[in-house]
This record gives C-alpha cells, structure tokens and sequence, in this order.
C-alpha cells in the first residue's frame, strides 16, 4: 500500500492531494500568466479542467470543517462528494450557456476577490477599489471539459474507501473454538 492510502483522512485532508494542488497550481499560473501570454482556446479550456478537477474537493472540505466538530469518528462522506460534484457540474455548465448564470458567476467571483485587492491596495497605499466583475465569456464548447469532475470523484471515492480502524472481534465465551482456542 501506498503511504497516502495508509493515513486516516482528516476534515479537508482532501485537499492536500497532490493531483488537487497541482489543479490549484496550474489554475492560477493559467488565469495569472498563461492566458496573458498566450492567450487561446487552450488556455482557456485548461482553467476549466483545472477547476472542474479541485472544486468538488473544495467544496467537500469546506462542508468537512463545517460539520466535524460534531462527529466523534470522522469519515468522508461519499454522498457529499457526489453532491458536490453534481453541484459543481450543474452551476459550471449554468455559467457556459446562459448569460445570467454568467453575469451572476462575475460578480460573485469578483466579490470573493476583492478581499485581495482591497489588502493590496492597503499595502500599496492606494485607494480601496470597488467590488467588480470578473472577465467571463459564455461558451458552450466548455461543457467538453466537464469530464474533468471524473478526477475530483475519483479522489474523493478513494479517499472514502480508507476504512475506520476495525475493532478487535469479540468472541462469547461460550462459543465454540472460543477464547481457549486463541490463546492456544
């Protein structure tokens, strides 16, 4: 086995795996540095491969933090995972044939971002900017990288498959090949 498959997942351990960083990675040197330079078709399916294959992860940890406190054992629940993805797939694809859903993902995108160019503008002295949208194009040609959601269920159904530790058997006294027979 594995190390990785040796070790009890934990709230939000998911995204510590090597595939999910390397998504965030290659997610933000796309949309910071690739598409400036070369910008094409390319770059802009490869953000959303890479999106589609960490944000179901995302998601799952972020419910993850939200509901362990109240679990004495902790295990990832496959049902979120599936929501996540499904959740993740239904509102990627809302975005790419619909203007609304579109114009709806701009501005919440640029709300999550502000927070950053606020600090920056801080730091640089400079005056607080205002909340604003984010660059998005409706594309339909998109939903072909909707298979990407494939590695963030394939991730997250492994990682539910590590089982708890399993508890010694308990064997009755009175049972046949009983106690007598183990210690033998």
């Amino acid at each position: 086995m594995s190390p990785s498959r040796d070790r009890k997942p934990f709230p939000g351990s998911g995204l510590l795996h090597p595939a999910v960083l390397g998504a965030i990675v290659l997610l933000i040197l796309n949309d910071h540095v690739f598409k400036a330079r070369w910008p094409s078709w390319w770059t802009g399916k490869l953000s959303d491969v890479a999106g589609l294959a960490m944000f179901p992860v995302l998601l799952q940890a972020l419910w993850e933090q939200a509901t362990s406190r109240r679990a004495h054992a902790f295990r990832p629940s496959r049902a979120v995972l599936v929501g996540a993805v499904l959740l993740t797939g239904l509102c990627f694809g809302a975005t790419k044939v619909s203007v609304e859903a579109g114009n709806a993902w701009s501005w919440a995108l640029g709300g999550l971002q502000w927070p950053f160019h606020v600090l920056r503008a801080w730091l640089g002295g400079a005056r607080i900017p205002e909340v604003l949208p984010t660059q998005h194009t409706v594309d339909v040609t998109d939903l072909l990288t909707l298979p990407a959601l494939l590695v963030a269920l394939g991730l997250g159904w492994r990682r539910a498959a590590v089982a708890l530790p399993e508890e010694a058997p308990c064997i009755p006294e009175n049972a046949p090949h009983g106690r007598q027979h183990l210690t033998q």
